[in-house]
């Protein structure tokens, strides 16, 4: 459950707002407590926000919405193509709306993306250049010394390095005052708030961090303080810990060739059983491979916007992202008369984090 407060911040509306939508019946809380009077919101809530979002930008009124709210897909599209009639009467002024209009037949399912959590334009903090370490829980705010050891699975991540123009930079990227966090299980981004302390030639940061826990239980954010190392501009490839050589000269492999069907996800090698599923969903991200002759395999990959095939290198034994630096070992063994091929992922907990990394377990499709 996420708090007001906090769901505020992430949909960039205030309080006030909120509170008016829940009065009204356009945006209801999920859940409020009975004792403080507190609104807590599901993280589906977010996307209801922006829809509201959607059909206010056309012009209709909140009480047009809640009646569209409550529609048939018939009426809504009949309503929608009634404004579209009305807007082209002036196209150079009403052109984007006009296309809003178009762009939400495109498809039966939902209509509305999430919220866009960089409305605002970039704005460049030069102090915040550069890499630093976390230092730990801050229990005060006011005295730096109050700092304290943090579990790792509460805290986020143990260095931090801040590039120019507030590049991306593993999940997360900034402007002035926030860290834009973007976990892969949610579809929005998190804003955590930051500022900076100069201390007895120290620099150090104040973080809030909106963890999981504030997400889905609703918990306080975590202060966590952090120290600046340096205050150099750095390029992405020099603050990558963890990159491969990735020019390895061409083996051929007829032994992968053909294609491969997505079943598992597994920690390491040995932890797979052709009989018990270890990840239960494993259609979210690589569903796919084709091996090719001449070193060329085709990764299939489940984006928002539907499976998008991804061209990538291989030489017997190991795949070669060249984008993302990385080589990422394969084998294939042969159990209870199935071929299955073993893949590693090397992602941002890699290259950045250092973390070990899974493995893709894929399938032999017979032709």
């Amino acid at each position: 459950m996420i708090k007001i407060g906090d769901f505020a911040k992430i949909c960039n509306v205030s309080t006030q707002t909120l509170r008016y939508y829940d009065t009204e019946g356009i945006l209801k809380a999920d859940v409020i407590d009975q004792s403080s009077g507190y609104r807590f919101y599901l993280p589906d809530a977010v996307e209801k926000y922006k829809q509201i979002l959607f059909y206010k930008d056309l012009g209709f009124t909140l009480e047009d919405i809640k009646l569209l709210q409550s529609s048939s897909d018939d009426a809504v599209r009949k309503k929608l193509e009634e404004r579209k009639s009305a807007l082209e009467g002036d196209v150079r002024f009403l052109k984007l709306q006009i296309q809003k209009i178009e762009d939400a037949f495109k498809s039966d399912k939902a209509r509305v993306s999430l919220p866009d959590v960089f409305r605002l334009p970039f704005v460049d903090d030069p102090d915040v250049l550069g890499k630093w370490e976390l230092c730990g829980e801050l229990l005060d705010e006011a005295n730096l010394t109050s700092v304290v050891p943090i579990d790792s699975a509460r805290a986020f991540h143990k260095e931090l390095s801040f590039l120019p123009g507030g590049a991306f930079v593993w999940n997360y990227c900034w402007t002035k005052g926030v860290v834009y966090w973007m976990p892969s299980k949610y579809n929005f981004a998190i804003p955590n708030e930051y500022r900076i302390i100069d201390q007895e030639d120290e620099r150090y940061m104040i973080l809030e961090f909106m963890s999981d826990a504030c997400i889905e239980n609703g918990v306080d954010v975590t202060i966590l303080l952090y120290r600046q190392i340096d205050n150099l501009s750095y390029t992405d490839r020099q603050i990558r810990p963890h990159v491969d050589k990735t020019d390895l000269p061409l083996v051929e492999d007829e032994a992968v060739l053909g294609d491969w069907k997505v079943v598992d996800f597994v920690p390491e090698v040995d932890a797979f059983c052709p009989d018990v599923q270890y990840t239960k969903d494993i259609g979210g991200y690589i569903v796919a491979m084709h091996f090719h002759q001449r070193g060329i395999c085709t990764r299939m990959i489940n984006a928002r916007s539907g499976l998008k095939p991804w061209t990538l290198r291989y030489t017997k034994g190991t795949l070669l992202n060249d984008a993302e630096m990385v080589a990422e070992a394969y084998q294939i063994k042969r159990i209870n008369s199935r071929d299955f091929l073993f893949v590693q992922h090397k992602s941002g907990d890699y290259t950045y984090g250092g973390r070990a990394p899974y493995w893709y377990v894929f399938e032999r499709k017979e032709n």
